[in-house]
C-alpha cells in the first residue's frame, strides 16, 4: 500500500514539474509592429511601422531629441511603398519602397525619404541615399496619443491626401497627392477642350469627373447639353444634369433637367426614379415661389 501512495506521489510530481517547465510568462511588445494599406486615387500607398508606446514619459525634447535624425517610430525603420509616382510633400516619389526618417524640432520637422529600407534604427543611414528632405511645421494633436500613430486620411475625390503622424500632443501633416487627377485633366484637355470631341459617352464622363472633384460646374451642364444633343434619349445626361443644377442652386435648370430624364426613365419603366425625381421637382417648384 505504501508502495502505491509513494508511487503516485512521485508521478503527481512529475507531472508537476512537467508543466512547471512549459509554463511561459510573455510579456507583449513594448512597440507592436503595424502595417496598413490605403488606395489614395490610383495610387497603392503601404505603411509598415513600429508603435512605441509614452508609458509616462517626456517623449519629444526627451525620449526622442530635438534636432537629431529619429527612425520615426521604433524597431526597424518606417517603410512607405507606393505602387505609383505620387505627390509627397511638394515633390515627385517615383514607385517603390522607401524608409522615413524625421528630424523633430520645436515647431517644425524635417521630414526624410531614404532608399535604404534594411535599417534597423538610425544605424547604417546614409543621407546619400536620400531622395527628398522638406519640413513640415508641428501641430497640437485632438488628443493625447499613448501610441505612435501613423494614418491616411482626409481623402478627397481628387486624389489628395494627408499623411499624419501623432505621438504624445504632436502631429505633423504630410500632404500626399495621386498623378491620377493631373492624367484626367490632361485627357480631358486633349480630347474636349482641343479635340472637341462628339462622342457623347467622353463629354459626360468629364462632366461626372467635374461634378465629383467640385470643379467648374457651368462647364460640366454644358458638356451634358452637347452629350444630350448627340444622344437625346440617354437617360443618364440630364439626370446628372439636373443633380449639378440644383447644388448650384439653379433650380429652374433642375426642374427642366428632371422632366426631361422622367421622360426617358418612364421608357424603362424607372418607377422609383421617377418617383424620387417628382418629389425633387415639387420642391424645386415651392421653392421658386418664395
Amino acid at each position: 500500500m505504501k508502495k502505491i501512495i509513494f508511487t503516485s506521489f512521485l508521478l503527481i510530481q512529475t507531472l508537476l514539474i512537467n508543466a512547471q517547465e512549459k509554463v511561459q510568462i510573455r510579456t507583449t511588445s513594448a512597440s507592436p509592429a503595424s502595417t496598413f494599406d490605403q488606395e489614395v486615387g490610383s495610387a497603392k500607398i503601404k505603411i509598415a511601422y513600429s508603435r512605441p508606446l509614452v508609458r509616462g514619459r517626456k517623449i519629444f525634447g526627451e525620449l526622442v531629441p530635438f534636432d537629431k535624425l529619429w527612425r520615426t517610430g521604433a524597431s526597424d525603420c518606417t517603410v512607405i511603398t507606393t505602387s505609383e509616382d505620387i505627390y509627397f510633400g511638394n515633390s515627385i516619389l517615383k514607385s517603390g519602397s522607401y524608409s522615413i526618417f524625421s528630424i523633430p524640432s520645436v515647431g517644425e520637422w524635417t521630414i526624410i525619404i531614404n532608399t535604404d529600407i534594411t535599417l534597423h534604427g538610425e544605424t547604417g543611414y546614409d543621407e546619400k541615399k536620400d531622395v527628398m528632405r522638406f519640413k513640415v511645421p508641428t501641430e497640437k494633436s485632438p488628443y493625447f496619443y499613448e501610441t505612435f500613430t501613423i494614418e491616411l486620411n482626409d481623402i478627397n475625390s481628387k486624389g489628395e491626401a494627408f499623411l499624419k503622424i501623432f505621438w504624445e500632443n504632436t502631429m505633423v501633416k504630410i500632404p500626399i497627392k495621386s498623378k491620377e487627377d493631373d492624367m484626367l485633366l490632361a485627357l480631358i484637355d486633349q480630347h474636349i477642350v482641343k479635340g472637341k470631341t462628339q462622342d457623347a459617352n467622353l463629354l459626360f464622363q468629364a462632366a461626372n469627373y467635374y461634378y465629383s472633384t467640385n470643379r467648374d460646374f457651368k462647364q460640366a451642364i454644358k458638356w451634358l447639353l452637347d452629350a444630350e444633343k448627340l444622344n437625346p434619349q440617354n437617360f443618364h445626361y440630364p439626370n446628372l444634369r439636373q443633380k449639378i443644377a440644383s447644388e448650384n442652386k439653379d433650380y429652374a435648370s433642375a426642374i427642366e433637367a428632371a422632366k426631361r430624364a422622367v421622360s426617358l426613365a418612364d421608357k424603362e419603366k424607372m418607377k422609383k426614379t421617377i418617383e424620387t425625381l417628382n418629389n425633387k421637382i415639387a420642391s424645386w417648384e415651392l421653392l421658386l415661389k418664395k
